[in-house]
């Protein structure tokens, strides 16, 4: 019995930090004796297979709360080795935990398997802990060695899971080349793979395994040029990522359940070949070019986005929209997207849009209610072509937005362009409920006090909706209305 109980004590110290010092807490207003006393009727064989779901690391911390949840954590499912787990930790400590908690797993099933790791050295370790969780009926596997200096071999065998509905890989490398009978992958929802070689033949076989998939995610992978997506016989898949993977050149979709479109990367030619009219939600983020900016590359997606509802595109796409020229006249592209209802653009150096690009493109949304623009360090510079052409076209530019509900600008500078882009929506959005700048942190709101109380009746002289409510604030005091797509989505 003493042999036993050491090891526990070993295994809560090493999992759990030193506790910090308690801090009695003041309860303002509340009295705490009168509070109406609280019985949850709950077993403890309940409360046991509760804590079987948190995270290790957290099922041990609960268990000292209890004698007889002691040891929950020995049937705990959820094996989650992550970043968090990893930090402050040497490899060495990781691996011991690691393995005395698989030696004396006491449960049927292992839920997901979470490890980050360096894993040259110890690769017989690492496959040794993947077995073990693909004998307990593991459902979710996510493995990062982005620690390692060369991809970790995954070889086929490790994915013939047939409980297998979520796997992300970090830095491996896999091996689906040739053609396996791979059974395991057809319960597989969510594929996710980061920093991984690809090729045009493994994606092929992935989708003919994956027939279930209902996301994919590739980020920051290479090698491969072409990307089709080939997803018509796939009722299920819903979302497609594709994040930074510099060599792709081009991407085919033959998806017609589509719900979900990101992208992030260099100027590609992507063409839907099905219907897209699942399409609701699109991110579509173009690396600024040096070089001739191809805008059939932009216009071929646009007009594949009319049923989206919520967009998300960065300036140099939108740039790629704006007015060319055709057989020496200066033209505007027709598209309308009638079911747009809510539109982010992020401002970034090395694009030339200038207060009418924006302006020329949201005309053709007269649905939208909700707009969030994010200056950043971005600065109008729009030179000759705006004297000679775009401010005369923004000024006779009048549509109205009778939907706008909500208009957030971050990154406001109160320059000229941006006044008079303000000045433009505040006058034509009849039914504006909420006008949000936020300020860059290098501003003194303090210092600026009077100046901003004197843009703020600009503003309200401007607006045609009487209701709208006008906040100007700092980025820490930014509580208002969010987007649906964060920034940083990968």
């Amino acid at each position: 019995m003493g042999s036993q109980k050491a090891p526990d004590q070993t295994m809560s110290q090493l999992m759990i930090p030193p506790p910090e010092k308690r801090v009695r807490r003041r309860h303002s207003g509340v009295n705490i004796n009168n509070r109406a006393p609280t019985n949850l009727n709950v077993s403890l064989d309940v409360l046991e297979h509760i804590f079987s779901y948190f995270p290790i690391k957290n099922a041990v911390r609960m268990g000292l709360l209890c004698t007889r949840l002691k040891k929950s954590w020995l049937y705990n499912r959820n094996f989650y080795f992550g970043r968090d787990f990893a930090r402050g930790r040497v490899r060495g400590e990781i691996i011991n935990i690691v393995s005395r908690i698989f030696s004396v797993h006491r449960g049927e099933t292992i839920r997901c398997l979470r490890l980050y790791i360096e894993p040259a050295g110890v690769e017989t370790i690492v496959e040794c802990w993947i077995k073990k969780a693909i004998d307990k009926h593991l459902e979710e596997l996510d493995l990062d060695f982005s620690l390692g200096l060369s991809p970790f071999k995954l070889s086929a065998e490790f994915l013939d899971i047939e409980s297998l509905t979520v796997l992300k890989l970090c830095f491996c490398e896999l091996d689906l080349d040739l053609p396996l009978n791979l059974n395991g992958l057809r319960f597989l929802g969510t594929l996710a793979l980061r920093n991984v070689s690809l090729t045009e033949e493994l994606i092929e076989n992935l989708f003919g395994y994956c027939m279930n998939l209902e996301v994919l995610e590739l980020i920051l992978c290479d090698r491969i040029n072409l990307l089709n997506i080939f997803a018509e016989d796939h009722r299920r898949f819903k979302v497609l990522k594709v994040g930074e993977c510099e060599d792709i050149f081009r991407i085919d979709i033959y998806a017609p359940t589509l719900c979900s479109f990101y992208y992030c990367g260099n100027v590609s030619y992507i063409h839907f070949y099905s219907s897209t009219l699942q399409l609701k939600d699109a991110v579509l983020h173009f690396m600024p070019t040096r070089g001739y900016l191809l805008h059939l590359h932009m216009r071929n997606v646009i007009l594949n986005l009319v049923h989206v509802t919520v967009l998300t595109m960065n300036s140099t796409f939108l740039e790629g929209l704006c007015s060319n020229t055709v057989d020496g006249e200066l033209r505007e592209m027709q598209f309308s997207l009638w079911n747009l209802k809510e539109f982010q653009l992020f401002m970034e150096g090395g694009s030339y849009c200038n207060p009418f690009d924006i302006v020329s493109f949201l005309k053709n949304c007269p649905r939208v209610e909700k707009i969030f623009i994010d200056f950043g360090d971005f600065s109008f510079e729009c030179g000759y072509y705006w004297e000679l052409h775009a401010k005369r076209k923004f000024e006779q530019c009048r549509p109205l937005f009778n939907h706008l509900k909500v208009i957030k600008l971050k990154g406001f500078k109160f320059q000229h362009r941006e006044l008079e882009l303000l000045n433009f929506f505040l006058g034509r959005a009849t039914f504006l409920e909420t006008l949000t700048l936020v300020t860059p942190r290098n501003i003194n709101r303090r210092r600026c006090g009077p100046e901003l109380r004197m843009y703020e009746q600009y503003f309200n002289s401007w607006r045609a909706s009487p209701n709208a409510n006008v906040t100007i604030c700092g980025p820490s005091n930014d509580k208002c209305n969010s987007p649906v797509h964060p920034k940083n989505w990968y």
